[in-house]
């Protein structure tokens, strides 16, 4: 080890600005110590409050990463020395550990009307759940069209066993009824038969006529699982929406991880969010840029707050279209899962 190398880290620590003026700025200093061997970079610890005070801890943290031999050994040295707050360096992941609802914070808030940080607040609250009150305009067209052949047949099967004989005051005015008991031979009452049921459920007047009339309860139980399915699956396209927009900026969405227990013997429900493989991304966007930040990376101190920064700088928030209705496929689905007949 080169003893000059080391008086010179020592005057540089005890006067950066006169050193630097021989070297032609303190960036010039640092990289040139750093060129002499990975053995000095424990002499230039960018924790002494000397850089912090100067305004070159930024630039030690940069230089050194430029000269680190393995970038993904510094970044998880520089978060165990720097990111210890709100991230936690386990084996070879790097892991921030956060309140869900912080993650909010990521999403852009602008916009006249609902924005994407708006939707992403509600997702990530503990009691997420948005409601539409009014998304059946048809009884017919929503909750009969819509069932499947397992479905379809329940009902059939229900309206052939349950309907009771039809007097002619029950279907008047309703051409199908009135033409198939024409058909019948006009009887005293009509009665609905398994022959006749598939030709019923086709004919939009005649089944909300039955319904309506005849299985009101049922009739209102289908259009409650209706509105279930058509906002569970609304709700589905937003967390899909937040979640996936999440792991393209972090590369991983999170989970909820218990992180102890509290006085009270409860658990400890963290956020924790992989970003081995991000958070490079973020590092180089920062202290690349060392000389235009206006406060040293130490007064943050978490990776929440580097995150803060980077935004507060421009960069880009998650932001998406907001839907205004879900996937017909997705409420379809629900519905038939959700109806009982």
């Amino acid at each position: 080890m080169d003893d000059k190398i080391i008086r010179l880290i020592d005057k540089f620590e005890e006067d950066p600005d006169a050193v630097s003026k021989n070297f032609g700025g303190p960036e010039n200093v640092i990289k040139y110590i750093l060129s002499r061997g990975d053995e000095y970079k424990q002499y230039m610890d960018p924790k002494n409050e000397i850089y912090f005070d100067n305004d070159l801890q930024d630039l030690l943290i940069w230089e050194q990463y430029q000269a680190a031999p393995d970038k993904n050994e510094y970044l998880k040295h520089f978060a165990k020395q720097f990111l210890d707050s709100d991230v936690d360096v386990i084996d070879d992941r790097i892991v921030w550990v956060t309140d869900k609802e912080d993650l909010a914070e990521m999403f852009d808030d602008r916009g006249r009307d609902a924005t994407a940080r708006d939707i992403a607040t509600r997702v990530l609250s503990e009691d997420f759940n948005y409601y539409f009150d009014h998304v059946i305009n048809d009884f017919y067209e929503e909750c009969v069209e819509t069932l499947d052949d397992n479905n379809k047949k329940k009902l059939a099967n229900k309206i052939v066993s349950e309907l009771p004989p039809l007097s002619k005051d029950d279907f008047e005015n309703v051409d199908f009824l009135e033409e198939l008991w024409e058909v019948k031979g006009q009887p005293e009452t009509l009665v609905i038969g398994e022959d006749d049921i598939d030709s019923l459920l086709d004919d939009k007047e005649a089944t909300k006529h039955i319904m309506f009339n005849f299985f009101r309860e049922l009739m209102w139980d289908m259009e409650n699982s209706y509105t279930n399915a058509y906002n569970s699956a609304y709700e589905s396209e937003l967390a899909d929406e937040v979640y996936s927009n999440l792991k393209g900026m972090f590369g991983d969405s999170g989970q909820m991880v218990e992180r102890g227990k509290n006085y009270k013997g409860n658990p400890i429900w963290k956020y924790n969010v992989d970003i081995t493989n991000s958070l490079e991304g973020f590092f180089r966007e920062y202290f690349s840029g060392w000389k235009n930040n206006y406060n040293q990376f130490e007064y943050y101190g978490s990776f929440y707050n580097l995150m803060k920064e980077l935004f507060d700088s421009g960069y880009e928030r998650i932001d998406f279209r907001i839907p205004d209705y879900p996937d017909y496929s997705d409420v379809e689905s629900n519905y038939n899962e959700y109806v009982e007949i």
